[in-house]
């Protein structure tokens, strides 16, 4: 019985200092250049995934903008409202938060247009 025991507590005891052992082996302290460096490359790849982002979303309201033109020239009477957040949502699966940032650097670059103030009746269109 006693050496059931004292096998278990080894088994034991195995576990605890093998996750010690690749704990230790893992995880160690960076300097400053190399934090430095790991912030750099971090920045720049937001900066080209955000300049992705919004070249997508022009391409979405011209592709947008020549289908309203093309709809308007079919039946003058229809006109719709162009781009809103919800659809920069659904293009990029971003949140409306992330949606609306976009939208507002695009329109700080007057490369877009908001139309309305707020809530229901705000929506983009191109800039032209």
């Amino acid at each position: 019985m006693i050496n059931i025991l004292y096998f278990i507590a080894g088994i034991a005891l195995g576990f605890f200092i093998k996750s010690k052992i690749k704990t230790k082996n893992t995880f160690y302290l960076k300097d400053k250049e190399e934090l430095d460096e790991m912030r750099i490359e971090a920045q720049e790849a937001l900066a080209e995934r955000t300049k992705h982002r919004k070249e997508k979303i022009l391409e979405f309201m011209k592709d947008e903008a020549i289908y309203q033109k093309e709809l308007e020239s079919c039946n003058p009477g229809i006109i719709e409202k162009s781009i809103v957040s919800a659809d920069i949502e659904k293009l990029l699966g971003v949140s409306n938060g992330t949606a609306r940032k976009y939208l507002n650097e695009l329109e700080a670059e007057n490369k877009i247009k908001q139309i309305g103030s707020s809530g229901r009746d705000v929506y983009y269109i191109l800039n032209i």
